[in-house]
């Protein structure tokens, strides 16, 4: 399974945060307003409740109520506003006319079982009902609304209980009210207050989703910015080979925690490249300081083997030692070579190369070769290769693949050599029968001094720079060697440079 990219993690962890502060934040506030809007409606139902007549059983009382109510608070509140009264034994008193026909007066749970703490006993008579038969004296109880312009309140025995009822696509709040005798039901349409505190809700909800885009966004382009100088860190460790040591990390000043940790990489990378220059100083120090000595040693060892009786044991003495010498010799300047390869800077002399000529004079020594380890050649070389290089280091990449290829090789075995041109390249493959090379050493083969199962290698084993100088010298042409395929019985390497165009 892939994983997700730090960067968007952190722009869905702040959608995640945010998301669920601000659905946390609006539900709660939400709640408080449905709430807020409910104990509103609740207190209005109160106040209705409060200015009803005094009443006996009698419906015209509350008839007038009802016209009271068109008086005082309008005729279009009046349709928002519905009454209901019932007796103690359930039997309904009065029901407007405004009543939903989906709500049942009959069926219509009025129970108020809690009495109000501190109210009138169901013995004394409510000073809201007044005794009966009571008349209308300005000072009566059963006056308007109220007791009498200066007297008390209604006073409820009862302890009111409110609720929301739906009928017919209308939400109503109905307060129920009751006294010894009787029990008020005081609706109101709820609808309106609903669908705007619905309204609100939908907006809320409909912009959060939009919130949070925004807020992801933003949180993937803080998280852009705040990665950007580990992005440049990646990007110039990316850059840093062994040629190129002297790149270093652009310092954030913007990011100090970030600056400290660049400030340590690059100090690092200065270490590296000064240990790293100072190996290849000595290694071409070393290479270069016993070029001459070689030197010497090979040209004293030929005029020895001059004056040494032909077939004598101190001939093949020297012959041994001269050969060893020619082997050091070679290694050295390999070594010399590739150190000037990791510096950066191969000395090459490139010069216009017909390829498939200068392939046909090395396949001369290619032959000599190949019939000293019993060997079949088989060559294919198509015309007029013609590569921009340097002669000498290019003969030298040529005959070490073509030497690897005998040396890795069996008796009675083949090398296969062939140059073509392709799509502007030069290739040529050198290839050999033999064993192979284990799959577990093939990304090794271009390590320098690696040296492959000893088995493989017939009666000849090299020094291990052969694949690898081959490799630097043609990198530094702007071509490569690759090892193309190796299984048991066959071996293929390619050398590619790219063609010269007249």
């Amino acid at each position: 399974m892939r994983a997700i990219p730090f960067r968007l993690k952190i722009a869905l962890v702040s959608v995640v945060v945010s998301g669920t502060v601000l659905a946390s934040f609006g539900l709660t506030l939400l709640y408080f307003a449905y709430r807020q809007k409910e104990q509103s409606v609740d207190a209005e139902l109160r106040v209705l409740a409060s200015r009803r007549p005094g009443w006996l059983g009698n419906r015209g009382n509350y008839q007038r109520l009802d016209e009271a109510i068109g008086v005082v608070f309008g005729e279009t509140q009046q349709k928002r506003i519905i009454l209901l009264v019932k007796d103690v034994g359930g039997t309904v008193l009065y029901v407007s006319p405004t009543w939903p026909p989906e709500i049942d007066p009959a069926k219509l749970d009025c129970d108020l079982s809690d009495p109000v703490p501190g109210s009138a006993s169901t013995n004394d008579v409510s000073p809201a009902l007044g005794p009966p038969g009571q008349g209308r004296g300005r000072g009566g109880p059963g006056r308007g609304f109220g007791a009498g312009r200066g007297g008390p309140p209604p006073v409820f025995t009862k302890v009111p209980r409110f609720q929301t009822v739906k009928a017919g696509g209308t939400e109503w709040r109905l307060g129920m009210f009751g006294t010894r005798d009787t029990t008020l039901v005081v609706g109101l349409d709820y609808t309106a207050m609903r669908a705007e505190l619905n309204s609100i809700r939908n907006v809320f909800f409909g912009a959060l989703p939009i919130a949070l885009f925004l807020i992801g966004f933003g949180g993937w382009l803080v998280a852009g910015s705040a990665l950007r100088p580990l992005k440049n860190i990646a990007e110039t460790a990316e850059r840093i080979t062994a040629r190129g040591l002297d790149q270093r990390i652009p310092h954030a000043k913007d990011a100090p925690e970030i600056d400290r940790l660049i400030q340590i990489l690059n100090r690092m990378m200065d270490r590296l490249q000064a240990s790293f220059q100072q190996a290849i100083r000595f290694s071409a120090d070393a290479s270069h300081e016993l070029k001459t000595p070689l030197a010497i040693m090979q040209g004293e060892l030929e005029n020895a083997l001059q004056n040494t009786a032909p077939g004598s044991p101190h001939q093949q003495l020297l012959s041994d030692l001269l050969e060893e010498t020619q082997r050091l010799k070679t290694t050295i300047r390999g070594l010399l070579l590739l150190a000037q390869a990791d510096a950066g800077h191969i000395p090459i002399s490139p010069e216009r190369i017909d390829l498939s000529e200068e392939l046909k004079g090395m396949l001369e020594d290619a032959q000599a070769l190949s019939e000293a380890a019993q060997l079949e050649l088989e060559t294919q070389i198509e015309p007029h290769a013609i590569a921009n290089a340097d002669r000498g280091l290019l003969r030298t990449a040529i005959l070490n693949l073509i030497d690897n290829a005998v040396k890795h090789n069996e008796p009675g075995g083949r090398v296969s050599v062939s140059l073509k041109v392709e799509n502007g390249i030069v290739r040529l493959r050198v290839g050999n029968t033999g064993r192979g090379i284990p799959p577990d050493d093939q990304p090794k083969v271009f390590d320098r001094f690696f040296r492959a199962d000893p088995s493989r290698a017939g009666q000849r084993a090299g020094s291990g720079l052969g694949l690898s100088l081959a490799r630097e010298i043609a990198v530094a042409h702007g071509g490569d060697v690759k090892l193309l395929e190796s299984r048991a019985g066959w071996t293929c390497f390619e050398l590619t440079l790219p063609l010269k165009k007249d």
